[in-house]
């Protein structure tokens, strides 16, 4: 008994060292549940499409904490942001995984979170009507696109606009939800729609033709999000935070491999979304790059870059300091505890990569 408890003693002072700060005392230092949240898709029982739900089928932060009494509550929100954001202020979660803009409109309002790694990206698809003569982005000039406004989605179309050179000025933005948006494109009173691969069912019916996808485009206009914690929990639990955040790193990895691919879609597959779509939304994408949890020079440079539009869009009032806003030291301890400190590359603002090893 003597030498258990001794054991126990020596992992929770090395994991709460690594971390860099005294935790409570030891018997203190676990809370009884930890509430997780994510963006919810498909219909009767919603499901990610994301990290988290890899985490949370495969057990990844389960079996970071099957030594403890804590129990896991995973949610996931089929209205999305501004449900998670009210979620955090009515103190219901600890963690949530969920688009920048979004999560920056939070911290704005005041929401006390701390972003601990990226969620990786989330390809973002535009399709045009298939009887009108748009076959590109620069063809959307003086045209009604469906989009949902203050997303991801939103920042991606105005990226991707910009991109082709055309501004918002250029286009009249319809502002409907995605069930919203495919009745619109098929009784004709949109030209086009920009979204994630739910509408892809609509081109294999001759309704709609893919004129844009994010991921094919340099991922510049590709959804990003954050992976955030209370900052209240993360000063209270810091060798919860650093389990949670390396059970989170585990899926990343675990999804890096390409031997999982095909569970890793079987697991997505419970949104409804089908396996056919999912192939060909991830079509020639590494998962290892396209979910890299690391919040590197590339991601903090997406990141001020939505931060910027959500003061243009007059989303937010107040400035994000995103220095003061990540906490980088559970990752980069995660990462060194596992010994993944080189798996992902690290990139440039521009999304260049440096090497990096198998």
């Amino acid at each position: 008994m003597h030498r258990r408890f001794t054991l126990k003693f020596i992992v929770a002072a090395a994991l709460t060292s690594v971390v860099g700060f005294a935790g409570p005392a030891l018997g203190q230092e676990f809370p009884a549940k930890i509430r997780l949240g994510d963006v919810g898709f498909g219909f009767g029982q919603p499901f990610g499409r994301g990290l988290v739900a890899i985490a949370d089928a495969k057990g990844f932060i389960a079996d970071e904490f099957k030594d403890t009494p804590v129990k896991l509550e995973f949610t996931y929100f089929v209205n999305t942001g501004p449900a998670i954001n009210e979620a955090i202020a009515n103190q219901q979660l600890e963690f949530a995984s969920y688009g920048a803009v979004p999560n920056t409109i939070g911290k704005a309002n005041g929401l006390p979170t701390r972003i601990l790694l990226s969620y990786g990206g989330t390809t973002i698809f535009g399709g045009a009507r298939a009887d009108l003569p748009i076959n590109s982005v620069k063809d959307l000039k003086g045209r009604k696109i469906a989009v949902q406004k203050a997303t991801i989605i939103h920042w991606s179309l105005i990226t991707t606009l910009r991109q082709n050179g055309l501004t918002e000025r250029d286009v009249t933005l319809v502002d409907l939800k995605n069930a919203d948006q495919l009745a619109a494109i098929n009784a004709k009173s949109v030209d086009a729609i920009f979204g994630g691969s739910f509408f892809l069912p609509l081109r294999d019916q001759g309704v709609l033709k893919l004129i844009s996808n994010s991921g094919t485009a340099g991922g510049k206009a590709t959804g990003l999000g954050a992976f955030v914690v209370t900052d209240e929990f993360q000063k209270q639990y810091p060798e919860a935070t650093l389990r949670v955040t390396r059970g989170l790193l585990r899926a990343a990895h675990w999804l890096g491999q390409e031997a999982n691919r095909e569970e890793a879609f079987g697991i997505w597959a419970r949104t409804g979304v089908t396996l056919p779509i999912l192939r060909e939304e991830f079509d020639g994408v590494s998962l290892k790059n396209a979910f890299n949890p690391v919040p590197d020079d590339f991601f903090t440079a997406q990141y001020r870059g939505v931060i910027a539009f959500n003061k243009e869009q007059k989303l937010i009032r107040n400035d994000v300091d995103l220095g003061q806003w990540l906490e980088p030291k559970y990752v980069e301890a995660g990462l060194k505890s596992l010994d993944l400190q080189s798996f992902w590359p690290r990139r440039n603002a521009d999304g260049a990569a440096a090497g990096a090893s198998n």
